[in-house]
Order: C-alpha cells, then structure tokens, then sequence
C-alpha cells in the first residue's frame, strides 16, 4: 500500500466523540454514520491525520480538526466563490477545538503527476489568482496579516544560513523580492498530495496554511518536490511537466509581470522551498543528514548559483 489511504474507527469513545462534533455542525444527521481516518504511508512511515471520512446520509464529507486562520480564509475568500476548492458545509466548537465539515472530492490525489495534470494544475491555481491578484504590497495588506506572519517566519528561516554564506546571499534576493512581489491567495502548501483531480479538473484541498501571499509560492511548492524517481517524496514530476505548468499558468494569469520576472519569482521561491526542507539539519547539526538533505542541498546551491549570476548580469547591465 503507498499513499493515502484510510481505516475504520473501531474505538466507541472516539466515535461519540466525533458524532457530538458532527450533529453540533448538522443537527440533522441521523445516527448512522460511518467514520474513517486518513492515514498516508507514502514516506515509509504511517502518518495518522486528524482528518476524517464522514459517510451520513448516504453523502460523503471531510471533517477535519481546523483554527481561526482555515475558518476564517474559507468564509472571507472562497466560500460560494466558484473556486476550485472543497465546499466547506459548516463548523464548530467544542472544547476549544475548532472543526470544519467539508465536501468530500472522489478522486487522485497528484502523486502520478502528467501532462493533463499541469494544463488542470495551471487553470485552478490561475482562477484563484485571477480572483485575488494584487500589484502592491498595501493593497495585499488590506485582504488579511497572513504576509506578515509569512514574513516573520522567513526571516528565522535565513539564520539558519548563518554558516552557508552562497546560500545566504541567494536568500537575501528571495527575502527582498518578497517585500514588492505581487500578491494573490495561496493554498500556502500547494503540494500533489493537495490537489485532488476529478472531471478533469483540479480542486486544491487543506487551506490550513492560506492566505494572501506572494503568488510564486504556490506554483514553486507544486514543482520542487518529486521527480522521475519518486525521491525524496512519494511525488512524480518530470521536468516537461514541470514546464508545461509553469507556461500553462503564465498564459491563464490576467495580471502579471513579464514572462522572465515571473521564472525568476519561481526560481526564488523555489530556493526557499530547498532552504524550508534543510533547516532542521542545518540548525541542530546533531542531526544526521540523509539522502533526502543531500537532495534539497543541491537543489538549493544549483538555484543559488543561477540568482547569484542573474543578480550579476542585472547589476552589469545597470552599469554598477
């Protein structure tokens, strides 16, 4: 078995537990639902999710253990926007814990990634932008603070290139192209594993990490992670696709810069996705560096080494 997959609830405590949460959301469902857990084994190791399989009234939904920020993103941003997200159906409170009941979407997730896919991938991703697009920073800031938390975690993130000064260089271009970059609403971890294909469409799930951002973060997040052969994620992407999508989402946009500033946006925010999956180990060098360190270090010097000569050409060109 790989991948996501889910099992029974057998346990009767939890179970009641989870009904009282359902029938505070929808009073009325009846008193037979059937209750499944997410699992997802694609990484080798049994990951348990505090999400749920709700089968009541012969429908199918998603609960999910949530916060303000997802609640609050989904009623202020997509809700009965005809986007290509999940219907949210309702949520709740109980014991301090926030729950969202949403619209089950039947279908693959984006693991086994192809051509289709990206052409899919790209208009999805290009309605929510188009919807939420903003050229300036202070027109971005009137939509939600979702940037400056963004920001502020960032920031920590670059000290952990205290000891890497190539890579710090080429973070510092990231970190002041994210001031002025233009901004939309973002899924926030626009990976495979979050985007559901049905119908030949894309519907982008888990907005738990969303709000209005740079735009280049999702399209980066989609095409760091995977390759040819499944390492270090349990993701497939080849490098056509990877440039099918990148054009396909370019070509959708309403509004947006030239075609060489939008690549150099990605291949910034692709550094920080490098940078975001060696942090741990370059902050506690206790700890082992694996196959999948080596993967995401070398990813990041080779895009380190493109900003640094780009920032050179441009500074030559400048006359400086």
């Amino acid at each position: 078995m790989r991948g996501v997959y889910t099992e029974i609830i057998k346990d009767i405590h939890h179970i009641e537990t989870l009904k009282k949460v359902l029938k505070s959301i929808n009073p009325t469902f009846l008193e037979q639902i059937n209750i499944e857990r997410f699992h997802d084994n694609g990484e080798g190791v049994d990951r348990i999710y505090n999400v749920y399989k709700i089968t009541a009234d012969k429908k199918v939904y998603i609960l999910k253990k949530s916060d303000d920020n997802e609640i609050e993103l989904y009623e202020k941003f997509l809700q009965n926007k005809n986007l290509p997200v999940p219907k949210l159906e309702g949520w709740c409170c109980i014991n301090n814990i926030k729950w969202i009941l949403m619209e089950y979407i039947d279908g693959p997730d984006l693991r086994l990634f192809n051509e289709n896919m990206a052409y899919e991938c790209a208009e999805s991703l290009s309605c929510i932008f188009n919807m939420y697009w903003r050229e300036k920073d202070f027109e971005a800031n009137k939509l939600d603070n979702r940037f400056e938390r963004y920001w502020l975690r960032i920031n920590k993130r670059s000290e952990c290139l205290i000891n890497e000064p190539k890579l710090s260089a080429a973070y510092k271009i990231f970190l002041d192209r994210q001031l002025v970059c233009p901004r939309t609403l973002c899924n926030g971890d626009f990976l495979q594993c979050n985007a559901i294909e049905r119908d030949s469409n894309v519907v982008l799930i888990d907005w738990a990490f969303g709000g209005i951002m740079p735009y280049s973060l999702d399209v980066a997040r989609l095409i760091s992670h995977g390759s040819e052969k499944f390492f270090p994620f349990p993701f497939y992407m080849a490098d056509e696709y990877r440039k099918v999508f990148l054009k396909a989402v370019y070509d959708k946009l309403l509004y947006k810069p030239d075609y060489k500033q939008f690549i150099w946006d990605v291949i910034l925010s692709c550094l920080n996705e490098c940078i975001e999956f060696i942090e741990r180990e370059l902050n506690n060098t206790s700890i082992e560096k694996d196959d999948g360190f080596a993967y995401y270090y070398k990813n990041a010097e080779v895009l380190a080494d493109i900003i640094l000569r780009g920032k050179e050409q441009l500074m030559v060109k400048g006359g400086k």
